[in-house]
């Protein structure tokens, strides 16, 4: 598929390129990304082009990953991606990963509910998916606050599934179907 581009009143969601590396940077070495999500250590430059280039560009061209670079109308500076990935059988999973920036200003939150409302539209204007899930480290509360405004269901807690930095964690599991009421508010456990 070529590259969508998405928008909001307040942002423009467009492929991560080659000529955003400095900001994939940021955000992929902030300390609030690395805690939560498993990155190169340490990640610069190379890694950065690996990602844009054979994470992202192939996963357009390929049809199995759908990669959005979060961008304010007004300023073009790369500040976090939301994307689709595990593209299968009309179900994907969602994720996202921001710059201190971004955060607390609800633009995540706007800019995933963009995206599934595009993966949910139907063929041609979008996916046409059934089902998106989410899964996170159970500590990590700012992509659990985002799931929930996005009208995700808890659907369960995998003890110990994940292995970071040499340490064991629960996994939170989420989802959402296209004809789900995303404005009811769901029940969670707390964490």
């Amino acid at each position: 598929m070529d590259p969508v581009t998405l928008r909001t009143d307040r942002l423009v969601l467009s492929v991560p390129v080659p000529a955003d590396t400095e900001d994939v940077i940021a955000y992929a070495t902030d300390s609030d990304v690395v805690a939560f999500i498993a990155m190169p250590e340490p990640y610069g430059h190379a890694e950065a082009h690996q990602w844009l280039t054979t994470v992202v560009q192939a996963g357009w061209a390929a049809d199995t990953r759908y990669e959005f670079g979060i961008r304010r109308a007004d300023d073009p500076r790369l500040l976090g991606t939301v994307g689709l990935f595990g593209i299968a059988g009309g179900g994907a999973e969602i994720g996202y990963a921001t710059h201190p920036d971004a955060r607390g200003r609800g633009l995540v939150t706007e800019a995933a509910d963009r995206v599934l409302r595009w993966a949910f539209a139907p063929a041609p204007e979008g996916l046409g998916l059934v089902r998106v899930q989410w899964r996170a480290k159970a500590e990590n509360a700012g992509s659990i606050a985002v799931a929930r405004r996005l009208g995700m269901r808890f659907e369960g807690r995998r003890r110990s599934a994940v292995l970071h930095h040499g340490v064991r964690h629960d996994e939170l599991l989420a989802a959402v179907l296209a004809d789900d009421d995303r404005s009811a508010t769901t029940d969670w456990p707390a964490t």
